[in-house]
């Protein structure tokens, strides 16, 4: 019996020991960093027991064409990580909303944070600011990692309640090459219930914004925000799924697209205390998506659009400019159960 579980023992440190080496030979670090790693990790699950961790979610659309050059954030969410109660509180924020510290929209605390020493720590304490939380994590998106995720986790399938069409969708062939002869827009079309996201046409469906007036309708930035939370709840799905995280190779893969192209504060040590603080439950994890009330009046909505431009510019100022109502709803969505 012993030496059945010695000769186990021997095997299972011999594929770790080629697992750990194989990664650490594309990631560039050596097999003692995942040791020391998975060491510290342990230490500091300690601090986050019975709280929470918040972060800022940035989706950059970076442009740099003979049309635009701008690296504005489309996507601004805030999410907070509920360890207790095995939840992401997921909350848009409308990128048009007035920041009044910056004297700018939100969407261009991104630009702004790299001119400065700590990129992060000025992003995170510009949008504590906004919502009231303490931010202590960042992660920025563009648009070309979201390709890329995509396509390496094999697409995603999306159900929409409202189908879309939107007849003036930019069109990249005019972005990269504007001529008279090519057409300035094109049509795209996302049909009502199931529908399969792929590096084919998951740009489409993020940015579109014009299939109509409301966001009911799919359009808006209000729209695109809703799928926007659509589509991180089915990659939540589909990376959870017992077919998708029990592949080591899915698991090597998920970590060197992390460690190689997203840019962000968050640690090899911080991902392991997550997910050991999550254990068994990782795979019960929900995500709650809140969107911020919006309308045309204060009395109406916590943010609004006021009835001039402010710096010429069409925004949602908050109903007070401390942003206390907007942080109370905050507090609320992500303390209710």
């Amino acid at each position: 019996m012993k030496k059945l579980l010695f000769i186990i023992f021997i095997t299972v440190a011999l594929i770790t020991y080629i697992f750990l080496k194989n990664i650490s030979g594309k990631v560039s670090q050596p097999i003692s960093y995942f040791f020391n790693t998975f060491y510290q990790a342990q230490i500091n699950k300690q601090q986050f027991l019975g709280n929470s961790v918040s972060i800022m979610v940035l989706g950059l659309d970076k442009r740099n064409d003979l049309l635009e050059q701008t690296e504005t954030t489309d996507t601004i969410m805030y999410a907070n990580l509920d360890f207790k109660t095995v939840k992401i509180n997921l909350i848009s924020i409308p990128r048009d909303l007035w920041s009044y510290s910056t004297n700018t929209k939100i969407n261009n605390i991104y630009p702004l944070s790299k001119e400065k020493p700590n990129k992060f720590f000025y992003i995170q304490d510009e949008f504590e600011k906004i919502t009231g939380q303490k931010i202590t994590k960042t992660i920025v998106i563009s648009t070309e990692n979201l390709i890329d995720f995509v396509k390496l986790i094999g697409g995603v399938d999306i159900n929409l309640e409202n189908g879309f069409i939107d007849e003036k969708y930019p069109n990249p062939d005019y972005i990269s090459n504007p001529l008279p002869s090519i057409p300035i827009y094109k049509t795209i079309e996302f049909k009502a219930g199931p529908n399969h996201l792929d590096e084919s046409n998951i740009t489409e469906f993020v940015r579109s914004r014009r299939s109509a007036e409301t966001s009911v309708g799919g359009g808006t930035d209000l729209g695109r925000i809703l799928r926007q939370q659509l589509l991180l709840e089915a990659i939540m799905q589909k990376i959870k799924s017992p077919d998708f995280i029990k592949n080591p190779q899915n698991l090597f893969n998920l970590y060197s697209f992390w460690q190689n192209n997203i840019e962000t504060n968050i640690s090899d040590t911080d991902i392991i205390s997550w997910g050991l603080l999550f254990g068994k439950n990782i795979k019960n994890i929900t995500i709650k998506k809140t969107t911020i009330p919006t309308a045309e009046y204060p009395e109406t909505s916590i943010i609004y659009h006021p009835k001039k431009f402010i710096n010429l510019q069409w925004v949602y100022i908050p109903y007070s400019e401390n942003y206390k109502e907007l942080h109370q709803f905050i507090d609320q969505s992500t303390s209710a159960k």
